[in-house]
């Protein structure tokens, strides 16, 4: 029997309403990530598949996902009284494929205004180098970009001197093998060509390791941001990846999370979680106690290896929310509020017409195998 995937040709299963309409497309539309590799300095790309590498494809994907967001960007600045010149100071955005992902991270991503931009990841191979508790950095000077390569700041040799040596590690075999940072380059280039990143990798890791390695780096990068009179949102932000439930019962490698079911119903479940997980941890105040509640609710804090619930983030968001939380305390002495701009999942809204330009899904998208994601701005 042939495999299919459950195309959603409107926003129906976010309504829940009734009418499913759907086509049937066959498993073999689903690409395979096509990898580039590293040449000396410059960073490779583990996938051209879900992620967009060239101009023509950014700039199409940049403005369509404006277009179709216009009336729920606006509405969102109603709310809280933003503007199109809103800068956010930290932020967390998904690394899904564009083709279904690309309308929520325009939410997040349009409003990071700082010509340095921290991104914090996951570390999703990192058992395989045997490395926890440690920040992992890579000695690439430069990344692939959609519009040419982008610019490793000289901000993280400043960073790697302040922090001690049991605190990081230098791997340019797991940095260049993991895509959870490279799916934040283009849209950032699509707003500012002149962007520089430094990229950290967060491995496995105890919540004291982690909030400790938190405060490390928001001392180190604090230390810099005086010397240089930068401001947090302004000058510099935290850009942190990450999707949310990796939901199902098949085609999933280490994932095997589906406590609802796989049908409607489990599926309004996964999302209504997400949901209640953000209100209760990630909007409002943005202090280190709720961020560790977050951690607890994502990870068995007896074994660190199993989740709670299968945000590929887990690790990723606890840090890098809470690194922005001690970094704002240091450098302006305030508390930063965090919103939910956009929830979404692979299977709520109409795919963006990317096959023309050489882009498609690189996994099933299915009530048997389905991802969230969400995009939630600090200020």
């Amino acid at each position: 029997m042939k495999r299919t995937i459950l195309r959603s040709s409107f926003p129906a299963l976010m309504l829940w309403g009734a009418a499913w309409a759907a086509a049937q497309i066959p498993l073999e539309r689903v690409l395979s990530r096509v990898t580039v590799p590293s040449e000396g300095d410059l960073r490779g790309l583990v996938d051209t598949r879900g992620f967009p590498t060239t101009a023509a494809q950014m700039d199409f994907i940049g403005k369509e996902c404006e277009r179709l967001e216009e009336q729920a960007i606006r509405e969102n600045q109603q709310r809280w009284g933003w503007t199109d010149r809103t800068a956010l100071a930290a932020a967390v955005c998904p690394h899904d494929d564009y083709m279904i992902a690309a309308r929520v991270y325009v939410h997040v991503q349009r409003y990071i205004k700082a010509p340095v931009v921290i991104l914090v990841g996951n570390a999703h191979w990192s058992e395989a180098f045997g490395i926890r508790d440690r920040l992992i950095f890579g000695d690439f000077k430069r990344w692939r970009g959609p519009y040419g390569p982008v610019a490793v700041s000289p901000l993280r040799d400043r960073i790697v001197a302040h922090l001690a040596g049991q605190s990081f590690t230098v791997n340019r075999k797991l940095v260049e093998s993991e895509h959870s940072l490279e799916a934040m380059i283009p849209y950032l280039q699509f707003y500012n060509r002149n962007v520089e990143i430094v990229p950290v990798l967060v491995p496995y890791g105890s919540w004291e390791n982690l909030d400790r390695l938190g405060a490390e780096l928001a001392h180190a990068v604090a230390a810099v941001c005086r010397e240089k009179e930068w401001m947090l949102g302004r000058d510099i932000a935290v850009l942190c990846s990450s999707d949310g439930q990796h939901y199902g019962d098949y085609g999933w490698s280490y994932y095997d999370y589906h406590p609802f079911g796989c049908d409607a119903d489990g599926y309004k479940r996964a999302v209504a979680l997400d949901r209640e997980i953000i209100e209760r941890h990630l909007e409002g105040p943005a202090r280190s106690d709720r961020i560790e509640a977050l951690y607890s609710a994502l990870i068995d804090r007896q074994d660190v290896s199993k989740y709670r619930v299968t945000w590929c983030g887990r690790f990723a968001v606890p840090f890098g929310v809470n690194f922005a939380v001690h970094l704002a305390r240091q450098l302006a002495g305030r508390e930063l509020e965090g919103r939910l701009l956009r929830h979404g999942t692979s299977l709520s809204d109409p795919w963006l017409p990317l096959e023309p330009y050489g882009l498609g899904l690189t996994s099933d998208t299915n009530l048997h195998h389905f991802v969230t994601y969400f995009a939630i701005g600090f200020r």
